[in-house]
């Protein structure tokens, strides 16, 4: 592959944008700086990734940026918000959809257990979280691959709750869950956003 020319035909100055491939020359140092997505070898500038290559030859700066979106999964210290799927005596299964500000297509599996909440839930999870809660946690833990939750910050807990006899979203009164259609009154471990997330991709 050869590099990115430096000069258009006219010898004036102008921007260029061109696809590269990791590793392919851009120029050289001497010529240029170079930003995000561009490394130096042996005085060389090459492209670190797939991606655009944008140089600007007036203010003799280029940079790369990905051609292919990054790869968007849960990590350690992630925001993350999920549907309940299984709730059990100790530990509740989440499907995640979105982690920190991004919505994913492929939902990953969180783990919550009871030890990560207060000691008031500490009986059984369905006092925290019953399935088809909405709700926003911390991952923990990535270990084994398991991606494990926690909802003991105030922010952390249900965002959204239905009911469990009709199915209707319940209404937060004050510091109670009623529902509007029956007016059955349930409880959960709530994040203090509840009711405030946007749920759909803008």
């Amino acid at each position: 592959m050869v590099g990115i020319p430096l000069q258009g035909g006219n010898g004036n100055k102008i921007k260029i944008e061109k696809l590269i491939l990791p590793g392919e020359k851009i120029g050289v140092i001497e010529e240029f700086l170079f930003g995000s997505g561009a490394y130096e070898e042996r005085g060389t500038i090459r492209s670190q990734l797939l991606g655009d290559a944008k140089i600007d030859l007036e203010k003799k700066f280029a940079e790369v940026t990905p051609k292919t979106k990054p790869l968007i999964y849960p990590r350690e210290g992630s925001k993350v918000i999920g549907e309940v799927v299984e709730v059990k005596r100790p530990t509740a299964s989440l499907d995640l959809f979105k982690v920190d500000e991004h919505f994913i297509n492929v939902p990953f599996t969180g783990v919550l257990h009871f030890s990560s909440m207060s000691r008031e839930y500490a009986g059984h999870m369905s006092l925290a979280v019953k399935e088809s809660d909405i709700v926003r946690a911390k991952v923990i833990n990535m270990k084994n691959r398991v991606t494990q939750l926690s909802i003991q910050e105030p922010e952390y807990g249900v965002i959204f709750a239905f009911c469990s006899k009709c199915g209707a979203l319940l209404d937060l009164k004050r510091t109670r869950l009623v529902c509007p259609n029956c007016r059955r009154m349930e409880r959960r471990k709530l994040s203090n956003l509840y009711g405030q997330e946007t749920l759909e991709c803008t």
